[in-house]
């Protein structure tokens, strides 16, 4: 089976599942190593709890071994996105202007000649066209979300030094 027709099969297992977890699901991915990894990420309206993700991990696991998905031996993981969440459409980077995001392009840019990987504020998203604010007076990048490898929220965590001296 191809990765497109294994992706979308995996997809339509694991949807139904989490609705009836009452959670949403944010995104999944397949990962490939010794064994295949498949990380799915889930949300719900009031975050998401450990034993929400274990208990929807046994279901879909269950699930994936009655229909034969998956040949060889593979690790679920099923968690939050956390604080650097990936991406996986543009709409979802779309709900994070003005907040920064790390991204890694298939290809170098065109004005950026040999650079892949780029961090910068969201300026805007249009259909599938991200623009990023990028730091240093470098001016915007304008990206084609199918030009990208990968996409994450990029977490700043705040200054808790001020007013402590340094010995």
């Amino acid at each position: 089976m191809t990765g497109n027709g294994l992706y979308q099969q995996i997809k339509d297992i694991i949807t139904p599942l989490v609705e009836d977890a009452e959670l949403t699901l944010w995104g999944f991915e397949l990962g490939s190593g010794q064994r295949m990894v498949v990380r799915i990420y889930v949300e719900g309206s009031d975050g998401v709890t450990i034993d929400q993700c274990a208990k929807l991990s046994r279901h879909i696991g269950l699930t994936l071994e009655v229909e034969d998905v998956l040949s060889d031996a593979y690790t679920l993981e099923v968690s939050s996105p956390g604080l650097e969440r990936p991406f996986f459409t543009a709409e979802q980077v779309s709900q994070y202007v003005g907040k920064p995001v790390a991204i890694v392009l298939r290809d170098p840019h065109d004005e950026f000649p040999g650079r892949r990987k780029f961090q910068g504020e969201v300026k805007s998203v249009t259909d599938n066209t991200i623009v990023l604010s990028l730091p240093d007076d470098e001016g915007d990048l304008t990206v084609d979300w199918n030009d990208l490898k990968k996409a994450h929220l990029v977490h700043i965590f705040p200054d808790t030094s001020k007013g402590k001296k340094k010995k």
